[in-house]
């Protein structure tokens, strides 16, 4: 059986088409063999979200339970890196991934085993490129639990044939031309990296058999499909408003900085502005944020979009911040790539390499060279920053010196400061004069109702706060019970069946838990709420596990999950906030433990309170039509704020049970 995962229309799905032809007709009776006999997956313009590389243009994986044989179309070596001669080689099992190029004859060149192609600002090794995909890929798998050697080739699809020389064709492996064949394919596949000999056969396998499958089952072979609250946003971001035009034209003139309470639609206009420079101006893209749940959801929303990441033709990448920077901090010199360190010391990295570009160690000559060298990880045109209020000072002057200032876009959120002071971005660009500054008010997401709950529960928590509720979009419900949202399978099952009616599906639904409903399991970190649907026969992305919140959810069907920390940026139909007081008395407590001898006579508790309501305020405007709370303590400081709202807004408040 050959499965190809994607939708049609671009030259990756016409080479993944090509490869399962080549496939079929080498191996006869492959396409109506059944599929737990052999079975070969294609996804073309597979997803990645929070690795190096955002967008593989093939992956190719199969297994062969039944004997799968080709020969060689040149000589191959084994692992040793003995030269074999004429050999069958035995394919148990493969995980490719495939570069795709369309350059004709005239712009492609080949040294040795690279090849690189031309572009209008230079030359770049598509080699190169499809190593940075093995990586990934790689590492995605690793996360899977599934420990996978990841095969490399790129198909050359402007070219009837592989260059010539002394007779031979060249590359010697790791390539293809239009046309090609399976063994061909195959050829290419195994001759970058060998064949390994088991007792009497030569054998091509990327995972013992036994793990085999479960490489067929990971989520990059899902077909991604968009759910009703999908098509909403796709259209918002495709739309090409006028204000998402006026963002790009000023982006190479000014900072620009979008300034908004939550639920003011920040995160949406700057990826309005991305789209828009990527469509209109063909410029080349970089979304930064420090919630890696937010830059799944991003990534999934940009291949719904079929928007490519930031290739030669301009796209959008995402990446979480410390990520990015650690990219830099490595081409700087001054630290590995990836590290895992914690806040403090990473805001200090960032601080000495700020220090050694100031000081001229570090000259714009060396910046401009690692973004020539690095082209898809560092060379960008559009810096575009999200929840920027909370950037440490160290890390948005980094980003400054790295980065034009005029190129950046800020999405600036007001009174959402959860890491620390605000970040000053009028300093960060040379002074208030070079940044142009944009005002959301009116709520975006959220139904009227929610606004209103959102705005009463701010003022009755003490904090100067609110936003202009929804005029386009009425109604809006808050439901609250001291059960745990586990206990509330019929109220779920309504609610399910509610949204169902309207066009929506489960992963239109956010579920917030805090830290006390996360348990520990064989694969990691894992919610209370996600182990309750599993035994209702509901998937899930449990994004309270951080291989998971790497990924993004790929059918309609699954239940989201994210602790309260993880929920900036993201948005439900139904978004249901589990334990709330729990998470408040978390963040209160830990507001208590710090230092606050900084903060002059303000009141430890009065501080730590603002503190944690400031947490919930982030929360209360993640909802679009319908908002769940459920509660620990009638007695908790957010029970009381919830009866005083409910008490003046009955109408659209009610207690469940």
């Amino acid at each position: 059986m050959i499965e190809i995962i994607g939708e049609e229309g671009t030259e990756e799905y016409d080479a993944a088409v090509a490869i399962s032809d080549a496939l079929a007709k080498l191996w006869p009776g492959l396409r109506e063999s059944p599929s737990e006999l052999e079975h070969v997956k294609i996804a073309p313009n597979a997803k990645l979200a929070g690795y190096k590389v955002s967008d593989v243009d093939i992956v190719v994986a199969g297994v062969f339970a039944k004997p799968r044989y080709f020969v060689p179309r040149k000589a191959l070596h084994d692992q040793d890196g003995k030269r074999l001669g004429s050999v069958k080689v035995k394919v148990e099992n493969l995980v490719v991934a495939v570069e795709v190029k369309g350059h004709d004859a005239g712009g492609i060149n080949v040294a040795g085993d690279e090849v690189t192609v031309r572009y209008p600002e230079g030359w770049k090794s598509a080699t190169g490129q499809n190593i940075d995909q093995v990586h990934a890929l790689a590492k995605y798998f690793e996360h899977q639990h599934l420990s996978t050697w990841v095969y490399r080739c790129v198909a050359l699809q402007g070219i009837p044939a592989l260059p010539i020389s002394n007779g031979k064709s060249v590359p010697e492996a790791g390539a293809v031309a239009f046309g090609f064949s399976g063994s061909d394919f195959l050829t290419a596949v195994t001759g970058v990296n060998g064949v390994r000999k088991f007792g009497r056969d030569f054998v091509l396998s990327s995972i013992p058999m036994t793990k085999a499958r479960k490489v067929l089952e990971a989520s990059i072979f899902r077909a991604i499909v968009p759910s009703k609250l999908d098509r909403a946003k796709m259209d918002r971001i495709a739309a090409r408003r006028s204000e998402a035009k006026d963002l790009a034209e000023l982006l190479g003139q000014h900072m620009v900085r979008l300034k908004g309470h939550g639920g003011t639609g920040k995160t949406i206009m700057l990826l309005q502005a991305a789209h828009e420079a990527f469509v209109g101006h063909g410029r080349r893209c970089i979304v930064l944020t420090y919630n890696v749940a937010l830059a799944a959801d991003i990534t999934r929303l940009l291949a719904l979009l079929r928007i490519p990441g930031a290739s030669d033709g301009g796209g959008v990448e995402v990446k979480t911040v410390m990520s990015f920077v650690y990219t830099w901090l490595n081409r700087l010199g001054l630290e590995e790539e990836e590290a895992e360190d914690d806040f403090d010391a990473y805001v200090g990295k960032c601080a000495t390499a700020l220090e050694w570009i100031d000081m001229g160690t570090v000259s714009a000559s060396d910046i401009s060279k690692a973004k020539d060298a690095e082209q898809s990880l560092l060379d960008f045109d559009v810096v575009l920053v999200d929840e920027g209020q909370d950037w440490p000072q160290a890390e948005a002057d980094l980003l400054t010196r790295l980065y034009d200032p005029s190129t950046i876009l800020v999405a600036d959120g007001l009174d959402q400061l959860v890491r620390g002071e605000r970040t000053n971005w009028h300093s960060a660009a040379g002074g208030k004069e070079n940044v142009s500054e944009k005002s959301l008010a009116r709520c975006l997401r959220m139904k009227r109702n929610l606004g209103v709950f959102a705005n009463a529960m701010a003022e009755n928590a003490g904090l100067n706060w609110s936003i202009e509720p929804s005029d386009e979009a009425a109604g809006g419900k808050v439901l609250v019970s001291y059960e745990p949202y586990t206990s509330l399978g019929p109220t779920r099952q309504a609610l399910l069946v509610e949204a169902q009616t309207t066009g929506n599906s489960l992963v239109d639904f956010l579920h917030c838990v805090p830290a006390s409903e996360v348990v520990g399991s064989q694969n990691g970190p894992r919610s209370n709420l996600a182990n309750q649907f599993e035994l209702e026969g509901l998937a899930t992305w449990d994004a309270v596990n951080r291989a998971a919140r790497k990924d993004f959810p790929r059918s309609l069907e699954t239940a989201r999950i994210v602790q309260y920390e993880s929920c900036r940026g993201l948005e439900g139909w139904v978004t249901v906030l589990d334990g709330l007081d729990e998470f408040w008395h978390r963040k209160f407590d830990a507001s208590l433990r710090q230092d606050t001898s900084s903060y002059g006579f303000l009141d430890p508790n009065e501080r730590a309170s603002r503190v944690a309501w400031q947490w919930v305020m982030i929360a209360l405007t993640r909802p679009i039509d319908t908002l769940v709370i459920t509660l620990r303590d009638p007695q908790s400081e957010v029970a009381k704020v919830i009866e005083a709202v409910a008490k003046s807004h009955g109408d659209f408040v009610q207690r469940i049970d």
